[in-house]
């Protein structure tokens, strides 16, 4: 089964008031959680993109990749800097370097010698709680999406 877009414009009404409500939540709890900061949690949700780009975890369970090993010393699965944090999100480049830093004292990044970032195990570890409330969300939405066109 698919979900198209416009099975989401013809069910939104059902849909958008769960994503809302969940979303929001979701928000909540990691803005709780990185002290305020959401900036700092998009910079490390960038650069856990990377470190775990789709191809790489496509058909792993949530276990499989909790305990990924995150190699330090493997090849830069998809290499990124500061630079190409601040070019894909829009945050300056300073503002960046600064919430990098605190990342990397935090122990969730680690920051090769040649300038590339990757996400820790340790992050994993440490954000399991949000991760937990981010599957919550994704779950709120599925359901959604299949309560609203099973019952039209």
């Amino acid at each position: 089964m698919t979900f198209e877009h416009e099975d989401l414009a013809h069910h939104f009404g059902r849909i958008w008031p769960v994503h809302v409500e969940e979303f929001s939540a979701l928000l909540i709890a990691l803005r709780r959680h990185f002290g305020g900061d959401l900036d700092r949690m998009l910079v490390l949700a960038i650069i856990g993109s990377r470190t775990l780009p789709r191809r790489r975890i496509d058909g792993l369970s949530y276990d499989e990749i909790m305990v990924l090993a995150r190699n330090e010393h493997a090849p830069d699965p998809d290499p990124i800097n500061l630079q190409s944090i601040a070019d894909c999100s829009g945050i300056a480049r300073e503002t960046v370097r600064r919430k990098v830093r605190d990342l990397e004292a935090a122990g969730w990044i680690v920051k090769r010698e040649n300038g590339y970032l990757l996400a820790s195990t340790q992050a994993a570890r440490d954000l399991a709680p949000m991760t937990e409330v981010t599957m919550r969300y994704l779950v709120a939405i599925g359901n959604a999406c299949i309560e609203a066109t099973t019952k039209s």
